[in-house]
Order: C-alpha cells, then structure tokens, then sequence
C-alpha cells in the first residue's frame, strides 16, 4: 500500500520532469513573452505638398530593416503614413504622380532581447514634397 507522502513526491516528480521536457525556465527568464509578437509603430510620417495640404496617391516603398510598404491616408492638411517595425535603419522612397520622388533614410533606436518582443521608439518625420 501507498503512503500519502510517497504519492505526494511522486507527483512533485513528475510535475518536475514535465517542466524540464517541456523546456520550462522559469527561474531564468519568469517573465519572458514569446513570439509571435505585434510590431510596435517604428515611424509615423506627415506629407504634404509646398503648395501646403496632402498629396494624393503617396505610395511609401521600405527597405532597410523591415521590406514592403507603409499606410498612408490622406488627411485634411497632410497625408499621413505609419510604419510597423523594429528598431534599425530605414530606407524609404516617397513616389506620388506629380511629385518629385524622396529618398530618406531613418535610424529608430530600441531594443530586441534575447528572450521578449522587440521595443521601438517611434520616429515622427515631417516631409514636404515639391512639384514636378
């Protein structure tokens, strides 16, 4: 027959074994947040045009430390484009029918841990484009 104390260190066992082969560390990294994690917003652009007010059709083109495309919508007095990221450097291309194309590039400081989700600090650019 079983005493109640052996049972109660067989299962504190094997409570043990499952954390250790399911790869649990607790005691090194408690509060660790594992991927996938949500982009924090690494820049936010505001366009407009010398003559003053947005610029219809702004496509904004990324290569650097994220590829791809940015949201831009157009607003009242600017168009406004936001850009989903991770700290690093930024090459963005600014096109719209009209419109001289810009070129900038944009370094966003932040940290990626071992263990965790990247942080960004966002970067807010202001833009003026010219026209042809």
């Amino acid at each position: 027959m079983m005493k109640r104390t052996d049972c109660a260190f067989e299962l504190a066992t094997l409570a043990f074994l499952v954390c250790v082969s399911a790869g649990c560390n607790h005691q090194t990294q408690p509060d660790c947040v594992r991927p996938p994690c949500p982009l924090p917003t690494a820049i936010t652009l505001s366009v407009t045009s010398a003559a003053g007010g947005p610029v219809p059709g702004l496509t904004l083109t990324l290569s650097g430390a994220v590829s791809g495309s940015g949201q831009c919508t157009g607003g009242a007095s600017a168009t406004s484009c936001m850009v989903l990221g991770m700290p690093g450097t930024y090459n963005l291309q600014l096109t719209a029918a009209g419109f001289q194309d810009r070129t900038l590039t944009v370094v966003v400081p932040g940290s990626t841990p071992a263990c965790g989700c990247s942080s960004a600090q966002t970067q807010q650019v202001s833009v003026v484009l010219t026209s042809r």
